[in-house]
């Protein structure tokens, strides 16, 4: 399967799931002209390692023509000195053109590497949430830094490796061509070998690597847990208990990787040997042309090096083998999520320039992947714009997911949901979210000031407008009477405040976009009696002249809402204001009867 998958800039990443090779082939594509003048500058830096086989076997054949020939030692001496002046200055160039070389080379590595973990961000933001579900957040972010970061090993190991093995081998086979061609039949011995060590290793080599690439992306998602569970760790003096599961996890990763460094190991130890062997055949084999003076003493001296180069450039390839695996395997890891096609539509959708707030549901149904049972069944209702509907109902009965496929978040597998008239699936969802604030239950916060979480994602706003949002959302006083008022930091996750007060900042948060759809996820849900009444006047001021979805918790939280829907099990069990609901005597009266009992106690 073949994707090309947009970027942050005009180029395309293309990723071929079976043919990594042809992935990372394509990844030079994006910077063609840096790594053009990279290698360039490599040519000419290198070029010692060439001459200098080819320098000494002058030397050595100049020596020899002076012990024979006494008359001639003057001009000997002379050629002596022209080559070593030469070899010198090649060395000396190195300094300059290897700055060059790796200059040019970083920026087009770091400008991928960039790319790279900007791509994976973007399509983060894309895919449904059906993904986000399957996918732990730890897993993700080993993608995003550990996986990456094996890709720009992988081309600095081609550019800096790979690359001088595959050239220099090119030099010392033609010379030796042009030279003497029987000999470099013998240089060919090496490709074989070669090609039969990686057929050997290639397989095992590669599961290994996708076995340890797991088990590191597990460790992730362990850790990550663990920082999520430490205030609960602690409070039951768990804290060996969670020691003895990552130990268990970290155990695996050390055996698995003890096998990844072993088989290496093994791998380049019967390559080395190997060549070693072809080196002996190689002045063997010289030898004799020696001695029949069809190559000078120097030849045996240059076939010496050349060779002892050609192996080292196989040899090279060969070592480095293992690593070209692991930044292949994190090419396939990265395109786990590049690639997947779980991604909400919106190219060539309707842009949403105006929201009225009619919202209706026609027969909806959804399910959850891999459960049978619908958590959204035949489900009708119609919302009249600027009513403020609550949903209630016990856990799993539905109200979040109505509120998601709201959102657009997810999509209905039957039946539809009507914005103003028009069927939300054919609608652009990003314009359309522009006029929706959400209040989560869960409120999410960043450790900046408090100006800046209100205004989080806003590009222009007014100091006004800053107040305005806050007296709204109650939180005015409580941020006036801070040592920084709005420009107080409040720590990470808004640590330095309490829960009704960040309740609050995220109501200032919503209201500052002045959204015509207003979602409230049980907003009150974890507060205590004091920090609700707050929160309560805040929410009560949001909901005038807005259509307002209210999911929730404390059912006297919701007195004043135009409407009630009472879910049971993806369906409408009744549905009616405060008061009528009550004097029906049905799910919803039960429902308080029994929250007012558990207060009680």
């Amino acid at each position: 399967m073949k994707n090309k998958i947009r970027s942050s800039l005009t180029h395309e990443f293309y990723f071929n799931k079976k043919h990594p090779f042809k992935t990372f082939y394509h990844f030079f594509d994006r910077e063609q002209k840096n790594l053009a003048l990279a290698g360039f500058f490599f040519i000419i830096k290198h070029s010692p390692v060439w001459a200098m086989p080819v320098v000494t076997a002058n030397i050595i054949n100049n020596l020899s023509n002076a012990v024979t020939n006494p008359g001639m030692r003057a001009q000997t001496v002379q050629h002596i000195i022209i080559n070593l002046i030469v070899i010198a200055l090649l060395a000396l160039q190195n300094i300059p053109n290897q700055s060059f070389f790796i200059y040019f080379l970083a920026k087009a590595v770091r400008q991928i590497e960039g790319s790279l973990r900007l791509s994976l961000v973007r399509k983060l933001q894309q895919l449904s949430l059906a993904f986000h579900d399957r996918s732990h957040s730890g897993a993700v972010q080993s993608k995003i830094l550990r996986d990456v970061e094996s890709i720009r090993n992988l081309i600095m190991i081609s550019m800096n490796s790979l690359l001088p093995a595959v050239v220099t081998f090119i030099f010392a086979f033609t010379m030796t061509l042009m030279k003497e061609p029987r000999i470099s039949l013998l240089f060919l011995l090496s490709i074989p070998l070669a090609v039969l060590l990686i057929k050997i290793f290639r397989e095992r080599m590669r599961e290994t690597n996708a076995v340890l690439r797991q088990d590191m992306e597990r460790m992730n998602e362990n850790i990550s847990e663990m920082i999520e569970m430490l205030p609960v760790t602690k409070a039951h003096g768990l804290e060996d208990t969670e020691l003895n599961r990552l130990e268990k996890q970290f155990s695996v990763i050390q055996v698995n990787g003890l096998k990844l460094d072993v088989l290496s190991a093994l791998f380049g130890a019967i390559n080395w040997v190997g060549f070693q062997i072809l080196q002996i055949l190689c002045l063997a084999v010289t030898i004799p042309f020696a001695l029949q003076g069809r190559i000078g003493i120097g030849d045996v001296v240059l076939f010496q090096g050349l060779y002892g180069s050609v192996l080292n450039a196989v040899s090279t390839i060969l070592n480095i083998y293992p690593d070209l695996e692991r930044g292949l395997e994190a090419i396939n890891s990265i395109g786990e999520v590049l690639t997947d096609e779980e991604i909400e539509e919106n190219e060539g959708k309707e842009i949403v320039s105006q929201v009225i707030g009619h919202i209706e549901f026609q027969n909806v149904y959804f399910a959850y992947p891999g459960t049978r049972d619908h958590a959204i069944e035949n489900f009708s209702l119609s919302i009249q714009a600027g009513q403020s509907v609550a949903f209630v109902g016990p856990s799993g009965s539905g109200k979040t997911t109505l509120m998601q496929l709201v959102l657009g978040l997810r999509r209905p597998q039957q039946g539809h949901i009507i914005l103003d008239g028009k069927d939300l699936s054919s609608l652009d969802m990003r314009t359309f979210r522009s006029f929706v604030s959400v209040v989560p239950q869960s409120v999410i916060l960043f450790s900046g000031s408090i100006r800046e979480n209100i205004t989080y994602g806003l590009r222009e706003y007014k100091e006004d407008q800053v107040i305005q949002a806050a007296k709204m959302a109650n939180a005015y006083d409580f941020i006036m009477d801070l040592p920084q008022g709005f420009d107080t930091p409040i720590g990470e996750y808004g640590s330095k405040l309490s829960g009704g007060q960040r309740q609050r900042i995220a109501i200032a948060r919503a209201l500052i976009r002045n959204p015509r759809i207003l979602i409230l996820d049980e907003a009150t849900s974890a507060l205590d009696v004091e920090s609700e009444r707050h929160v309560q006047i805040a929410i009560e001021q949001a909901m005038q002249g807005r259509t307002t979805l209210i999911v929730a918790h404390r059912l006297s939280t919701i007195r004043n809402a135009d409407r009630i829907v009472v879910l049971e099990r993806g369906n409408i069990a009744e549905t009616g204001s405060y008061r009528e609901l009550i004097r029906n005597n049905g799910p919803f009266n039960r429902l308080v009867s029994l929250q007012e009992m558990n207060r009680g106690r």
